[in-house]
């Protein structure tokens, strides 16, 4: 793209003697259409265009994917060339210049374009069979969560990752992007509900010199940190409405202007956002606009509570016993039977990461350095789980006591392999759940051992 057209057919001979097909024209108007509607490899962009800035047309062609964008200029400001190179340019070539030596730039550009592209099939095709960040288990829940997120990955769209507090879902973010086309670029967390409300914007959006008493230097926003990868915003119900106004510019336009600053910036980063609240009811209570919601919530992704998958605990507690005895240098333990049949029974209302620090805990203050006891646990934990002894009919028992305390442990057995599930407990005995309740009252049975373990340690306290 060149105005002048003894340029144009020199590039177009250069290029056509290799078998690159050429497209020219004398108006950026009409390369930016185009970039618009056609793929390139590559761009060559006059700076000096009669209709449209060069600078604005080399920075549509190098937010195009796989277009690599040399740039001719006439000019020899300094202050041009490195916003073309800052811009993300391939090369900066002043007239006048030698034919030889645009030759060997142009095709250099073209072979580096091909090479990205072939380098992002090769991710393409190994993206299904990338490992995650430490996303550990075995359950039908979580086999089904992996196979979303591999779906969900290689997408550019926005993602709304849903589930109580503690069940992951950085992890689930970070799985994300590491499993996307972007695993190269940074990934940019911020917790929406940890800054106070007169930092957030700061934080997001970055400022300039001067823009108050101590913005002493420029500092780039997470906006700006996230360019070519991923932004991940946790707790985003959190966020103040005014904020969220300005959000959703950024999210329709990808571009911002930081505090203090006249000049629109414009980022290329994948958004994942978070929260473990409804936002349809913060939407329902006007303390959350609807239009943002569903700038978010393209692809949503619901991450369970620990209690509807307790088949992942002792996958989970095997991965943190590792950890922890890597982080404290401590030998790897083993879990003794009734500690690893307390933490199955247990229902984890901070889900994954109070078992995570549970674990933690044991390992740290535990008193066997080969063996995770059931003391070692927290007494919330440790307490939750009756004894269970098998039965056995003495010579002089009575039949009936015997058969109800057979019947008794039968039910206790099967509530810890449910993690306390009353529902599933009941359909794997062949009961309703209402004679399964009936049952549980009539043998003595708490309804939730939880509760009655926090009553105890409460009155326990002095």
């Amino acid at each position: 793209m060149d105005d002048d057209p003894t340029i144009l057919e020199v590039v177009g001979a250069l290029l056509s003697r290799h078998g690159h097909e050429v497209v020219g024209t004398g108006s950026g108007l009409k390369g930016a259409q185009f970039l618009r509607s056609e793929h390139f490899d590559l761009a060559v962009v006059d700076l000096m265009l009669p209709d449209l800035s060069g600078l604005e047309l080399a920075r549509q062609g190098v937010a195009k994917p796989d277009t690599v964008v040399v740039v001719l200029s006439g000019s020899t400001s300094v202050e041009t060339a490195l916003q073309a190179v800052k811009m993300g340019i391939y090369d900066y070539v002043p007239k006048p210049f030698r034919a030889e030596a645009l030759e060997a730039t142009l095709l250099r550009a073209i072979e580096k374009s091909q090479l990205n592209q072939e380098n992002k099939r090769l991710r393409e095709q190994i993206q299904g069979q990338r490992p995650g960040p430490h996303m550990v288990g075995r359950s039908d829940v979580w086999q089904n969560l992996q196979t979303l997120l591999r779906r969900v990955a290689p997408s550019p769209s926005t993602v709304l990752i849903t589930g109580p507090s503690g069940t992951g879902k950085e992890l689930a973010a970070r799985t994300i992007h590491q499993w996307s086309l972007r695993a190269e670029g940074p990934f940019v967390p911020i917790h929406c509900g940890a800054i106070p409300e007169n930092l957030l914007e700061d934080e997001l959006f970055g400022h300039v010199r001067g823009a108050y008493t101590d913005a002493r230097t420029d500092r780039p926003g997470r906006f700006q940190q996230a360019d070519g990868g991923t932004l991940f915003l946790d707790e985003i119900g959190t966020m103040p409405m005014n904020l969220q106004v300005k959000l959703l510019r950024v999210i329709q336009e990808r571009e911002f202007t930081p505090l203090g600053s006249t000049r629109t910036q414009k980022a290329d980063f994948r958004l994942l956002a978070a929260t473990n609240e409804n936002l349809e009811d913060l939407v329902e209570q006007k303390r959350f606009r609807e239009d943002l919601f569903y700038r978010l919530n393209v692809i949503p992704v619901h991450l369970q509570p620990l209690r509807e998958h307790p088949q992942d605990i002792p996958v989970l507690v095997a991965h943190f016993l590792k950890k922890f005895a890597r982080e404290l240098d401590l030998p790897l333990k083993q879990v003794e039977p009734a500690a690893l049949q307390a933490l199955e029974a247990y229902a984890w209302p901070g889900n994954v990461r109070e078992l995570e620090n549970a674990v933690e805990r044991a390992m740290a203050l535990g008193s066997d350095p080969e063996r995770l006891l059931l003391q070692d646990l927290p007494a919330s934990v440790a307490g939750v789980l009756p004894t269970v002894t098998f039965p056995r009919l003495a010579q002089d028992q009575d039949l009936g006591r015997f058969l109800e305390d057979l019947e008794r442990h039968l039910i206790l057995e099967s509530l810890q392999e449910t993690g306390w599930n009353k529902s599933e407990t009941a359909r794997r005995l062949g009961l309703r759940r209402t004679t399964l309740l009936h049952r549980l009252r009539a043998l003595g049975i708490p309804l939730d051992p939880m509760a009655e373990a926090r009553a105890s340690l409460a009155g326990e306290a002095p």
